[in-house]
């Protein structure tokens, strides 16, 4: 009886590791900053959201609390998916920044790094 509980908590064990190791990449690319061309788009700030994305409220509050309502341009996956994939933006939130070279640097998740403290 004793070996079957052994044989139990060691394949429950690796089933814990298997599930961290495998949500160690997503939680890596949600942190990903990543640059892009995006001379198109002119310097600015630019937020990526999509109707269905449960977040993107809160990260729309956070821009609008640190720029203002008219200190970004919002690109809504339903209206503009043609600017998510000349981009390269396949997650939402996210916000671009881009320099006056039009560098744009693309910070996936809530945009606290993107906009600063």
């Amino acid at each position: 009886m004793n070996e079957l509980w052994l044989r139990v908590a060691l394949v429950a064990g690796a089933l814990a590791v298997a599930v961290v190791i495998a949500l160690i990449p997503r939680r890596r690319a949600s942190k990903e900053v990543r640059t892009v061309k995006a001379e198109s788009l002119g310097a600015g700030v630019y937020f990526f959201s999509a109707a269905t994305c449960d977040t993107c409220e809160r990260a729309r509050e956070k821009l609008d609390s640190k720029l203002g309502a008219i200190g970004y341009t919002e690109f809504a996956w339903e209206r503009d998916p043609d600017v998510f994939a000349e981009h390269g933006v396949d997650q939402v939130p996210a916000v671009m920044v881009v320099d006056d070279s039009g560098r744009g640097r693309v910070y996936l998740g809530q945009p606290d790094r993107a906009v600063g403290p």
